[in-house]
């Protein structure tokens, strides 16, 4: 076969794979935040407003959760403190002075705590979208953020 003779399904394959890509819709789309306050989101030619919207809870401002697996060591060193003061009282008055001395505390962290995070979204960032069937709600998956190339510290 000669190598410069043309595949005759070469066509075909790319005829049907651009009537493919027309007849299935995509069903992810990436979106930008333009406002977050109630939060719009501008995707597919269309602002998105919230009663378009179903957002990750992990995305969502206030959202709660409890960490666990926290508890390790902490020594803390407290410099000596001197507290100086009027003393009143029915017996007697003047100045008065508490000496706290300098000591080293040692204890742990708690086991498990709540953790209350902030809102995620801001204007401008982008987020990953998933269309409904209808094409009439989307829920927002991710934030979307560029990679970058510079290296991290795994301290």
């Amino acid at each position: 076969m000669n190598e410069h003779a043309r595949d005759p399904y070469v066509g075909l394959n790319q005829y049907f794979g651009r009537k493919a890509a027309q007849a299935v819709p995509s069903w992810y789309a990436v979106g930008k935040v333009i406002a977050t306050s109630p939060l719009k989101i501008r995707a597919d030619g269309m602002d998105l407003e919230t009663e378009d919207l179903y957002i990750a809870e992990h995305l969502s401002a206030g959202w709660q959760e409890r960490l666990s697996g926290l508890s390790w060591p902490l020594t803390a060193e407290l410099p000596q403190k001197i507290l100086r003061g009027e003393c009143v009282c029915g017996l007697s008055s003047g100045e008065c002075q508490v000496i706290r001395p300098e000591e080293t505390i040692q204890g742990k962290t708690a086991k498990e705590a709540p953790v209350t995070h902030g809102a995620l979204l801001h204007v401008g960032d982008q987020v990953l979208l998933l269309r409904s069937a209808d094409g009439q709600t989307y829920y927002v998956i991710e934030r979307m953020v560029k990679v970058y190339h510079e290296s991290v510290s795994t301290d």
